[in-house]
């Protein structure tokens, strides 16, 4: 792993922003045995329920016929543009967001538009939480909450075995205590 040396961030808040800095992809974390998580596929629930919405509003102004009124023009431009706009924002989220667990720290990237990732030493973190919203529960995935020794937080939502990690990085800050 190649870290730069341009780091932004300062010792109060406990993390850095890293440039350059070299997040493995799935297979190349496997063959390293780093364990590495990312985003789960609900991320896009949202997108595809207000393009359901709007297409079945437009549906029903066709059909009691007000399909040239402003609102079923509303609901086309929502449905032609919008819904486009919100999956790939949705999808660039999908692909960016990455946990990897490494000896004596983790690096967050909490995706896109954030474009640095967020490294994260073990011995600043004071406890680790999970948090899920309804997508999450219905679905499974969640936001991993890392809370530090500074007093600052660091949230990585929408990631896939998000117990898992939580469980992994507890186990690491068990092993630092253990070291320390």
């Amino acid at each position: 792993m190649n870290k730069s040396s341009e780091i932004s961030g300062d010792e109060d808040r406990g993390y850095f922003d890293v440039e350059n800095f070299n997040i493995l992809e799935r297979p190349e974390a496997e063959s390293a045995g780093v364990p590495l998580y990312c985003a789960h596929w609900h991320i896009f629930i949202p997108t595809i329920i207000i393009a359901i919405i709007y297409f079945i509003a437009w549906i029903v102004l066709h059909t009691i016929g007000m399909g040239q009124s402003g609102l079923a023009r509303i609901c086309f431009i929502v449905i032609a543009v919008g819904a486009p706009f919100l999956a790939a924002y949705a999808f660039l989220r999908y692909q960016t967001i990455r946990v990897q667990i490494n000896e004596n720290d983790i690096i967050c990237h909490p995706g896109w538009p954030k474009d640095l990732p967020i490294d994260v030493p073990i011995s600043v973190i004071s406890r680790v939480r999970v948090k899920r919203g309804l997508a999450g529960r219905l679905f499974g995935g969640g936001t991993l909450m890392l809370y530090l020794s500074t007093g600052s937080t660091v949230s990585i939502p929408d990631l896939k075995d998000v117990r898992e990690a939580c469980d992994m990085i507890e186990a690491a800050i068990n092993r630092n205590k253990a070291e320390g």
